[in-house]
Parts: structure tokens; C-alpha cells; sequence
């Protein structure tokens, strides 16, 4: 019984051929023997077949455990390459996260930054449209309640313009619990606000 099987199996296919080979070779020791279990192999056994016979087995069985040997090698060669993928992957995996939470803090930072701006802007602009409406009321002696509540008014109205934020980025969702996202944003900048949200556009 030849076994031209390549000492190194390389592929998948070469491998299934040597296992098949492996099992021709079984059921033909065993029915050599003869056997109906590999267990019922015994030395009593094999001293039942002629030298030569037997001589040519021992020589099969050594080239197809030189070759399964060599097999188990070059598995676990590329076992542990696979594992050694696998733990860069991982550090990769770890070391994106990473730059996304500083990414996002940058984000977070910048909305934070921007918004105490725009309010601290607002307030100012008001105080000085306040303060510039009772200087040229100063001459009288007495402000009139119609001046008084245009002016009271306009600031109202200006002060409810600047609680406006408009928030960019957000992929819009089927069913999706809009206030629910912004709040979660204002949440992370430490601001629990009362808030009407909406999609523009």
C-alpha cells in the first residue's frame, strides 16, 4: 500500500486526503488481522500475520505517523500565530476606544464652550440694551409703564431666543426618543435642563 502523501500537508484538501488515507489503512489492518475494533488489536494478533506482511504495515504505519506528527506541528505553529492576531487586534481595539473617548470629550468640550458663550454673549447684550433704554428714559422723572413693559418685553423675548442650542451630527431614527438624546448630551456637560426638543429641516 503506497502512501504518496506529501510529508508536510499544506492545504485543507491535502489533509482531508491523508485522513483518508489513514482510515483506508485502519480498515485494512484490521481486516488483515482480523478485527472488527481497534481495540481487539492485540500483540496475540499481530503475530497471527506472516513477516512480511507485517513488515509492510509497520512501515505504513511509520510514514503516516511521521507525516500526522508533522501535521500537528505546523497546527499548533499556526495556533499560536493566530493567538498572537488575535491580542494585536485587541490592543488595536483598546488603543480606538481610547482616541473615541478623547474624541468625544473634545466634542463634548467644544458644545460646553460654545453654549457658555453664546449665553454669556446674550446676557451681556441684554443688560446693555436695558441699561441703554433707562439711560434715555434718565431726563423724566418717571418712566412710563408702556416704555417700561416694551422694554421688559423685548429683553424676554431676546433672553428666550439665546436658550435656543442647535446640536449637529444626530442620525435620525425611526421611533427614535429625541429629547431623550439631547438631554443625555446635556447630561454628560453636567446641565439638567427643562427643554422643548425638535428636528429642523
Amino acid at each position: 500500500m503506497a502512501t504518496n502523501i506529501s510529508a508536510k500537508p499544506s492545504n485543507e484538501r491535502e489533509i482531508d486526503d491523508l485522513v483518508g488515507r489513514s482510515s483506508l489503512w485502519l480498515g485494512r489492518a484490521m481486516a488483515e488481522l482480523p478485527c472488527d475494533d481497534p481495540t481487539q488489536v492485540t500483540p496475540s494478533k499481530c503475530r497471527e500475520l506472516s513477516k512480511e506482511k507485517l513488515v509492510t504495515m509497520c512501515c505504513e504505519a511509520f510514514q503516516y505517523v511521521r507525516i500526522q506528527n508533522n501535521c500537528l506541528r505546523h497546527a499548533r505553529s499556526d495556533l499560536q500565530a493566530t493567538k498572537s492576531d488575535l491580542v494585536k487586534s485587541q490592543k488595536l481595539v483598546i488603543v480606538q476606544q481610547h482616541e473615541m473617548i478623547i474624541c468625544k470629550d473634545k466634542m463634548l468640550n467644544s458644545v460646553q464652550n460654545a453654549v457658555t458663550e453664546s449665553v454669556t454673549k446674550t446676557v451681556e447684550e441684554q443688560i446693555k440694551t436695558y441699561s441703554e433704554a433707562v439711560k434715555s428714559t434718565g431726563e423724566s422723572s418717571q418712566i412710563s409703564q408702556q416704555t417700561l413693559k416694551g422694554v421688559v418685553k423685548d429683553v424676554v423675548q431676546e433672553e428666550d431666543r439665546s436658550k435656543n442650542v442647535m446640536l449637529f451630527g444626530s442620525p435620525e431614527e425611526k421611533d427614535e426618543d429625541l429629547s431623550g438624546k439631547v438631554l443625555e448630551v446635556f447630561g454628560e456637560l453636567g446641565i439638567k435642563p427643562v427643554a422643548e426638543v425638535c428636528r429642523v429641516g
